[in-house]
């Protein structure tokens, strides 16, 4: 499993380096008590985990120290670090091992307390990660703020990870989910926040995982599979957009999307198209395009016709139904000779690629995705606390984020031409 950090400060001043190792300790101690890093086995060596958690070695020192006092971990000279706690405990463990009354001087003092499994929240998700993401993944801020929620409830959380260094096919990526949601299951977690990239797979292994460990669902949805979900309000998130281009004099406003049947692809679509036809003029135009995931020029073909129209003809701002199909439109506008936001303006959805490959800041929809991981535990604890409450899904708003694509404001353009 993989994690990197989000949300850490800056590391220029001692306060905040305290803060970054602190919060480095707290993920490893997570990690060695839910048994990711195995009892009588090394840590990865300080430059993996500096890596991994996108940190500095020194704060991965310091917290190794921690841990060392703590009695989480050995360390012996010109030795790797040495993991000193038990694995998790399973529910039967725990129960067996209350009915033991050694005497507390038998105990050692630094032996740590052992995590029951149902204390344990998982979330099963891809990392995330890419080369433009420089503010954190929206992979980590989720868990941050599931972690965030979690430690106040004297609960842990363990993230279980799908892929590899890239997402895998849809049939690898429903064979880890389904290893994962069997693992939680035996394991007797305690309950799962599940963003399910396979959506088309499990329905019925979700379900009858559901019945014994409580689910929340994050992004999309699972057909058949009745639990409570949490994601953005993509249908509002999208009117927001198309009416800030509006207001600032677009007309030919064109959607660029990827097919998916999944819900937040469909809100965000519905969502432009209200938007527009909401507009009440007849100049307003209507279009949507969805880009193939051909590789190679064919993907393009109908994107190049439109955008080598007459400049009074061809759209003049591109909505993108996410960040990183922005980023390839914009490399596509860029080989037509159309340049951002001079000609065309454009925008995405997510707030995980701040800039375009060439440096442009992209306006985009920004997720709030700590506090998506706060309120779905939220969601969470309501459902252990009352296992037939109503499912519910919630959908928070998105923030606009104005950068240089789409600023121009073509009605003082025209003004300043005419």
């Amino acid at each position: 499993m993989t994690f990197h950090l989000s949300g850490l400060p800056n590391e220029a001043g001692q306060a905040s380096r305290r803060q970054v190792s602190e919060r480095v300790a707290a993920v490893l101690s997570d990690r060695i008590r839910s048994g990711v890093y195995v009892a009588g086995e090394p840590l990865p060596t300080e430059r993996t985990l500096a890596a991994d958690l996108g940190v500095h070695r020194r704060s991965v020192r310091i917290a190794i120290e921690h841990l060392v006092r703590d009695g989480l971990v050995t360390h012996r000279p010109k030795c790797r670090p040495t993991v000193g706690s038990a694995p998790l405990e399973t529910s039967d463990e725990k129960a067996r091992d209350e009915k033991r009354s050694a005497p507390a001087e038998q105990v050692s003092r630094r032996t740590p307390p052992r995590i029951s499994a149902s204390n344990l929240v998982a979330l099963i998700m891809w990392h995330g990660g890419g080369p433009l993401e420089h503010a954190g993944t929206a992979q980590q801020r989720i868990f941050w703020g599931m972690n965030q929620a979690l430690m106040q409830l004297g609960r842990h959380a363990v993230f279980l990870d799908i892929g590899g260094k890239h997402i895998g096919s849809d049939e690898e990526n429903a064979a880890r989910e389904a290893e994962h949601l069997r693992y939680i299951r035996d394991q007797g977690f305690g309950g799962a926040l599940f963003y399910p990239y396979a959506y088309r797979h499990n329905h019925d292994l979700a379900r009858e995982v559901s019945r014994s460990v409580p689910l929340v669902l994050l992004d999309r949805n699972m057909p058949g599979v009745d639990v409570d979900f949490m994601g953005l309000e993509n249908h509002g998130a999208m009117v927001t957009v198309v009416e800030y281009l509006l207001a600032r004099g677009h007309r030919r406003i064109a959607f660029m999307t990827r097919f998916e049947p999944i819900q937040t692809v469909q809100n965000r679509t519905q969502g432009y198209v209200d938007a527009v036809r909401g507009a009440g003029d007849p100049e307003v135009t209507e279009m949507i395009l969805n880009i193939p995931p051909y590789k190679g020029e064919r993907s393009w073909t109908l994107f190049d016709a439109l955008f080598r129209l007459p400049k009074d003809q061809r759209p003049t701002a591109a909505v993108c139904v996410s960040d990183y199909l922005a980023v390839a439109v914009a490399e596509r506008l860029e080989h037509l000779g159309l340049s951002i936001p001079g000609d065309v303006a454009l925008t995405g959805v997510d707030d995980i690629v701040p800039a375009l490959p060439n440096g442009v800041g992209l306006t985009t929809l920004a997720q709030p995705y700590e506090e998506i991981g706060i309120q779905a535990v939220d969601l969470l604890m309501r459902r252990i606390r009352d296992r037939r409450a109503t499912i519910v899904s919630v959908g928070l708003p998105a923030d606009l984020i104005v950068r240089e694509s789409a600023e121009i404001d073509l009605n003082r353009s025209q003004a300043a031409n005419g």
